[in-house]
């Protein structure tokens, strides 16, 4: 049997880690997809901050779905939310060898998620609005501006966090019902 899951999908900063952080709260298998580009990247012996030109290289080298091939292989229960889909070819691979309940997009202003990446200082975010600029640019590049205009939810985050993560909570609660039946 196929696992079956939700694709969360969005722009840099835009809240996919929150709506995970929810998930597993609920005792919801998470496998974020940055992960596995940021863990490649070190494994290689490469500075995280590098991760978005790994994750280029490896689409260009081994197929723009390398990263949900290698995302599929890491998922261990039947009902998982997978963060991070950056293109339509990922979106095929997960459809090809899973059950994809929902693509859900999850929307935030631009200054909002500058904001955000600003204040959560991972090694890999932007440390100027130059830096940001070029990171959007870079991801749209991979599609990810088609797989958020073609989702089948959309959640905004424009909030508080308390209020998104109380939007994701509702959003879970009323689909893992349909999802893991």
């Amino acid at each position: 049997m196929k696992a079956k899951s939700i694709l969360i999908i969005g722009m840099p900063g835009s809240g996919k880690d929150e709506f995970a952080i929810v998930a597993r709260e609920m005792g919801i298998e998470v496998v974020n997809m940055g992960d596995l580009v940021r863990e490649y990247t070190s494994s290689i012996g490469l500075s995280i901050s590098m991760s978005g030109e790994i994750a280029s290289k490896e689409r260009r080298d081994k197929g723009m779905d390398i990263w949900a091939k290698r995302t599929i292989e890491r998922i261990k229960s039947n009902f998982v939310v997978v963060e991070g889909v950056r293109n339509v070819e990922e979106i095929v691979r997960f459809r090809k060898d899973m059950e994809i309940g929902l693509v859900v997009g999850i929307s935030s202003g631009r200054d909002y998620r500058f904001d955000r990446l600003m204040k959560r200082g991972r090694e890999d975010d932007p440390k100027n609005i130059e830096e940001f600029a070029t990171r959007e640019k870079r991801e749209l590049s991979w599609g990810i501006g088609e797989v958020i205009a073609t989702a089948d939810r959309y959640i905004c985050n424009d909030s508080s966090i308390e209020d998104f993560r109380e939007s994701v909570k509702e959003f879970l609660k009323e689909h893992i019902i349909q999802e893991s039946s």
